[in-house]
C-alpha cells in the first residue's frame, strides 16, 4: 500500500472519529440507568392514594419525587464526567453537550406528561411513554458514537410501542420499563463497545442479545408471578358473617351489581342515590379484610389478581349525545376486560 493511500485511510479514520466523537461514561450509563429502573419499579409503591387522596396532592408529590431524583442524577452525572475528562486532560465534545442538554429535555417532557395524567388520563400509557423517551436518548447518542447504539435506540422506541399495542398489563408494563433502564441502559454501552465496527452479523447478534437480557426476565417473572390467594373457602353474598376477619366473597354471574356514579361538573349532575342496574356474566371472587375488599380478585377459576397490576382496564372511547323519542340523553359507549378475556 502506497503512503498516498495510508494517508487517505488516516483521514477517513479521523473525521469517522470526528463524526462519532460522543463517548458515554460508566458511570453515566450506571447512574442514570440505576436512576431510572428505581423510579419505574417502585414510584407507584411511594406515590399512593393512601398517602396522597386528593389527585392534585399526588400530582405535586409525583413531580417533586421526579424533580429530585432525575435532577440530583443528572447533575452528579455532570460533575462525574467533567472530573473524568480532567483526569484524562479531554474535553467535553459540542455534539455531546448538546445531546445532553436534549436528554434533560426529553426527561423534563417525561416528568410534564405523567404529571398532566394525573388530570387529563391516559395513565396506562405511561410507561410505554418512559420506554419510548428513553429509546429517543439513546438514539440520539447513538447518531454520534457508534452503530450499534442507535440499533438499540430504535429497538427500544418500538419496544414501547409494542408494549402498548399488546396491552401488557400495568405490573409487567412497570417491570419491563425498569429493566430498560437498569439494565438496557449499562447493556448498550457494555455491547458498543465490544462490537464497535465489527461486521453485520456481530452487531445484529449483540442486538438480539439486548432485547433477550431486557425484556425475557422482567416479562417472565411478571408471567410467573401469582397472587398468594385468601387460603379460605369462599363465601356466597347471602351468608352471614363477611365483616368479621378474612373473607373471600363470590358473587355468581347474574348477580346484580348497581353502579354509582360520582361526577364533578358545572354543566350536568347526578343524584347520589341514582344507580345503573348491571349484572356479572361470570363469577367473581373478591378478599375482604374486615368486611372490606383488599384489591385481591379473580374471575371465575382464573388466577388471582391484584387490581393495581392494572389487568382490568375500562375504556370510554365514544360519547354520543341524541334525541331519543323526543328527549335528549347521553349514550356511553366503552369496554371493561382485561387480556384474558379479550376472547370471551
Amino acid at each position: 500500500m502506497s503512503h498516498a493511500d495510508d494517508q487517505l485511510n488516516a483521514i477517513r479514520a479521523m473525521l469517522t472519529s470526528g463524526h462519532r466523537s460522543v463517548h458515554l461514561e460508566r458511570h453515566s450509563l450506571l447512574l442514570l440507568g440505576g436512576v431510572g429502573g428505581f423510579l419505574a419499579g417502585f414510584t407507584e409503591m411511594v406515590i399512593t392514594a393512601d398517602f396522597f387522596p386528593d389527585v392534585a396532592e399526588r400530582a405535586v408529590a409525583f413531580l417533586s419525587w421526579m424533580a429530585f431524583w432525575l435532577g440530583g442524577a443528572s447533575l452528579l452525572e455532570v460533575f462525574l464526567t467533567r472530573q473524568a475528562r480532567a483526569r484524562r486532560a479531554e474535553t467535553l465534545p459540542f455534539a455531546q453537550a448538546q445531546i445532553t442538554r436534549a436528554w434533560w429535555m426529553l426527561l423534563c417532557v417525561g416528568c410534564l406528561s405523567s404529571f398532566a395524567m394525573f388530570f387529563y388520563g391516559g395513565g396506562i400509557m405511561i410507561y410505554s411513554l418512559w420506554i419510548v423517551l428513553l429509546g429517543l436518548g439513546i438514539y440520539l447518542f447513538g447518531l454520534f458514537s457508534r452503530p450499534l447504539i442507535e440499533w438499540i435506540g430504535l429497538t427500544a422506541i418500538l419496544l414501547g410501542v409494542l408494549s402498548l399495542v399488546a396491552g401488557l398489563p400495568l405490573g409487567a408494563n412497570r417491570w419491563l420499563t425498569a429493566s430498560c433502564f437498569a439494565v438496557g441502559m449499562p447493556l448498550t454501552g457494555w455491547l458498543a463497545a465490544r462490537v464497535d465496527d465489527r461486521p453485520l452479523f456481530n452487531r445484529s447478534g449483540a442486538l438480539l442479545l439486548w432485547v433477550g437480557l431486557v425484556t425475557v426476565p422482567p416479562l417472565s417473572i411478571a408471567h410467573l408471578a401469582t397472587v398468594d390467594p385468601p387460603g379460605v373457602a369462599a363465601q356466597i353474598l347471602t351468608e352471614p358473617g363477611l365483616t368479621v376477619d378474612r373473607k373471600v366473597l363470590r358473587l355468581e354471574a347474574g348477580t346484580a351489581l348497581p353502579l354509582r356514579l360520582n361526577l364533578e361538573s358545572p354543566i350536568v349532575g347526578v343524584a347520589p342515590e341514582a344507580t345503573l342496574p348491571m349484572k356479572l356474566l361470570m363469577p367473581v371472587e373478591v378478599s375482604l379484610l374486615d368486611g372490606e375488599p383488599d384489591g385481591r380478585y379473580r374471575i371465575g377459576d382464573g388466577p388471582w389478581q391484584r387490581i393495581r397490576d392494572g389487568v382490568l382496564r375500562l375504556y370510554i372511547y365514544r360519547v354520543i349525545p341524541r334525541l331519543h323519542d323526543g328527549a335528549p340523553e347521553v349514550r356511553l359507549q366503552g369496554s371493561f376486560k382485561g387480556p384474558e378475556l379479550t376472547e370471551k
